[in-house]
């Protein structure tokens, strides 16, 4: 967007850091609801079995809280327009008691965090 033009679009913003799932298994959750309206979303995603709902579930709640408490918006009129899963730092090594041979890094397994960032937006009376 140029600086000229302007919108008059409020954004949401919501992120958790250091979530203890890995990036994978959160992004197959998270395609499954991207480009869905945030209600519509917390909705799919109690249907989901699966660990990495929770996570997810809870950005997905605290974007709705900050639209209706902090900026009052109305909930039903909310879009996203960013849902993001990014690696975080990988934490210790922790050693397997198996062998595993020289191709997987001889049986060292490492914890993965990740980081979740979602934007939603005020798009009007179409709340896709």
């Amino acid at each position: 967007m140029t600086k000229t033009q302007t919108t008059d679009h409020k954004l949401v913003n919501a992120s958790a850091s250091y979530v203890g799932y890995s990036p994978r298994k959160l992004r197959v959750v998270a395609d499954a609801v991207r480009g869905l309206s945030p209600l519509k979303a917390v909705d799919v995603l109690n249907t989901i079995n699966k660990r990495a709902v929770r996570p997810l579930k809870l950005v997905y709640q605290q974007a709705l809280g900050n639209a209706k408490n902090n900026l009052k918006m109305s909930l039903e009129g909310l879009k996203t327009k960013m849902l993001l899963v990014e690696e975080g730092p990988r934490g210790g090594k922790k050693a397997d008691v198996h062998s595993h041979g020289a191709r997987f890094d001889r049986g060292v397994r490492r914890k993965r965090f990740a980081h979740i960032k979602l934007v939603l937006e005020e798009g009007g009376q179409n709340g896709a």
